[in-house]
């Protein structure tokens, strides 16, 4: 594919072909987003909001950003998908309140106990039961528990979530622009310190690409404990991540 030029118009045509051939992508981002989706969506929503997504990107890219079409495109269909996600899933305060009080009852015990907290210890402190712990944990999936404007840092105006960024070659040259080397490698050292089933699916989700439902096959569980795994994951990257940001 050829360099598109912001001094020259898209074509329609040039459009149709460039949206054909990243369609497969489009389907590969909206099937892994689809776990624990609200009832309110379908996948053929999340297609339909990343080739929106892509559609941006055709309009938006300019080759002097020293990123390829492909890794601008990329960025930007995973974001709309995402967004529109989260943007039926958390309009609700009550379920962000939740997921607050959770994030806050693994820090503390954590720094309490000197040690990871249980999903019982977490729910006996929150007074509710480990079912009610888990729908929490898994709407978590569902927000960008873990980005750059959590630190105060953005690219662009657009939003970087840090997992992606690490686990893909070109967005880690973003966090070195940005000189968040260090940032890498904590979070790197929180990712090695997880039990090995949780960092297993943190593995397995960014950096080998597979859904939900094909980890639940390898680990021999559930979609949805998948999902909840994945939740309480960020979770606790969310605390490290904030202990970074504070210097602890």
């Amino acid at each position: 594919m050829g360099k598109i030029s912001k001094k020259h118009k898209v074509s329609e045509k040039q459009k149709e072909k460039i949206v054909e051939q990243f369609l497969p992508r489009v389907k590969y981002y909206a099937s892994k987003y689809a776990f624990c989706l609200p009832s309110e969506l379908s996948i053929e929503d999340l297609v339909s909001a990343g080739i929106v997504g892509l559609l941006e990107a055709i309009e938006r890219y300019d080759p002097s950003m020293n990123v390829t079409l492909s890794t601008f495109a990329d960025f930007r269909i995973r974001g709309a998908i995402i967004d529109e996600v989260r943007s039926m899933q958390w309009a609700s305060k009550d379920a962000r309140k939740k997921l607050e009080e959770v994030r806050k009852a693994y820090s503390e015990l954590e720094k309490s106990f000197n040690r990871i907290a249980t999903d019982e210890e977490v729910a006996e402190r929150l007074n509710i039961t480990l079912d009610e712990l888990y729908k929490t944990l898994s709407i978590a999936n569902t927000m960008n528990m873990i980005s750059l404007e959590d630190l105060g840092v953005s690219k662009d105006g657009e939003s970087l979530d840090i997992l992606e960024c690490i686990s893909k070659e070109d967005e880690r040259d973003m966090l070195d622009e940005l000189n968040l080397k260090e940032l890498r490698s904590a979070l790197g050292s929180a990712i090695d310190e997880l039990p090995e089933k949780e960092r297993l699916v943190i593995t397995l989700y960014y950096f080998e690409e597979l859904t939900m439902k094909e980890i639940g096959r390898v680990l021999d569980i559930s979609e949805s404990r998948v999902c909840q795994l994945h939740g309480k994951v960020l979770i606790k990257l969310k605390n490290r991540m904030e202990q970074f940001k504070n210097g602890c």
